[in-house]
C-alpha cells in the first residue's frame, strides 16, 4: 500500500475526529484484504472507498440531535480528502477512480 494512501486514510480519520488509531489500522488492513481477495497486490482508492465507511462509521462520536447518517459524513470527508470530483464519484461503481 502506498504511503500516500495511508496518510490520506489517517487524514480522513483526523477530519472525522475518530478516537485512537484503530480506525486507521482497520481501514488499512481491510483495504489490503479487498485487494488480495481480488488477486491484486496493490491497493487502489476504490478499495479504500469500499471499506472506509464500514471501518469508520461506528467509530464516530454521535450527536443525538443530528439527523445526518454518519455514513454520509464518512463519504463526504473521503471525497474531500482524496480529491474526487462528483462526476468521478458517480462513475466509480465497480471501476477504478481517477483523482484530481
Amino acid at each position: 500500500m502506498d504511503y500516500e494512501l495511508r496518510v490520506k486514510i489517517s487524514q480522513v480519520c483526523a477530519e472525522l475526529d475518530v478516537d485512537g488509531l484503530r480506525g486507521d489500522i482497520v481501514t488499512n488492513r481491510a483495504s489490503k484484504a479487498i485487494a488480495a481477495l481480488e488477486g491484486r497486490s496493490e491497493v487502489t482508492i476504490d478499495d479504500i472507498r469500499r471499506v472506509i465507511g464500514l471501518c469508520l462509521r461506528h467509530r464516530l462520536r454521535k450527536d443525538p440531535l443530528e439527523s445526518i447518517d454518519s455514513g454520509y459524513k464518512v463519504d463526504k470527508v473521503f471525497i474531500q480528502v482524496f480529491g474526487i470530483t462528483e462526476v468521478e464519484e458517480n462513475q466509480t461503481n465497480g471501476q477504478r477512480m481517477s483523482v484530481r
